[in-house]
């Protein structure tokens, strides 16, 4: 796989360990490996959401998507959607009444007008969170810092999510839902 000149260390990582991975290689012992056991999926997540197009584009090849690659609010609110209904997440997640395309969703338990968070559903929120398995919350996890722009502490706290970046892949990829995943990345246009 040829590397883009400008990708960050971490998205030449990624990159990297799917490459392998569709190829039916184990990722080799060095410094891709190394890289993604010594992060948090979280900490990877938050250095992918500002790919620039280029980068974007070549980690939505590896996804194998049927649909054209593009970065737009259109095609990731198809893309969170399709995620939110494979996954399924539906309980995590809620339509508001503000915002157009992915911006008309926001994790549950929060009321977007008044910015308050309802803490009987906020409990509801973290147990329906833990008893799903970890691809479900994987997939719920990313989809929070991505609309977060960062770090989370009011839905992700006291919720199982410190999960080491190559175990999060390799869990995902053996689970099936790794490809979506890569498009949720790739297709991000900031929230």
């Amino acid at each position: 796989m040829p590397e883009i000149a400008c990708a960050g260390p971490d998205a030449q990582s990624l990159l990297a360990w799917v490459a392998a991975v569709k190829q039916g290689l184990t990722p080799s012992q060095g410094i891709v490996t190394l890289r993604l056991d010594q992060m948090r999926l979280e900490d990877l997540v938050l250095s992918l959401l500002d790919l620039d197009i280029e980068e974007a584009a070549q980690v939505d090849s590896l996804a194998d998507s049927a649909s054209p690659f593009e970065r737009c609010p259109e095609r990731f609110h198809e893309t969170l959607q399709k995620a939110i209904w494979q996954s399924p997440l539906c309980k995590l997640f809620a339509r508001t009444h503000d915002g157009e395309y992915h911006r008309s969703l926001c994790p549950a338990a929060y009321n977007e007008r008044t910015g308050e968070h309802h803490a009987e559903e906020m409990a509801r929120w973290r147990a329906d969170f833990r008893a799903m398995p970890p691809e479900q919350q994987m997939m719920a996890a990313t989809i929070v810092w991505m609309y977060r722009s960062g770090p989370d502490s009011i839905w992700l706290r006291r919720v199982p999510c410190t999960w080491k970046a190559s175990e999060a892949l390799h869990y995902m990829h053996d689970t099936g839902c790794l490809a979506l995943w890569l498009q949720l990345i790739a297709r991000y246009p900031g929230w």
